[in-house]
């Protein structure tokens, strides 16, 4: 229950960490294929008005998705393909 309680209260633990893989939910390469890419740095931000999010920096795996995407990314942004923890 503390996910629940933590998300009511409008506290967001941190989704992914340092070294893991992860895939876009939205963009797609031209094959319709989800970037991939490893997160390097995790930032939690705090608004005047106190909403939380956390915000990832990706290094993108293939080189034509680090020209066409932003590097900074949020929880809703992405899924987790593999912990860094089980490399």
């Amino acid at each position: 229950m503390k996910t629940l309680t933590d998300e009511l209260l409008g506290i967001k633990a941190v989704k992914f960490a340092v070294g893991d893989l992860v895939k876009t939910k939205a963009s797609r390469d031209a094959y319709g294929m989800p970037w991939l890419g490893v997160v390097t740095t995790v930032t939690v931000l705090k608004s005047d008005s106190g909403e939380t999010r956390n915000l990832y920096t990706v290094d993108w795996v293939d080189k034509e998705a680090t020209k066409i995407l932003w590097y900074d990314w949020f929880d809703e942004d992405l899924d987790l393909v593999q912990s860094g923890a089980d490399c």
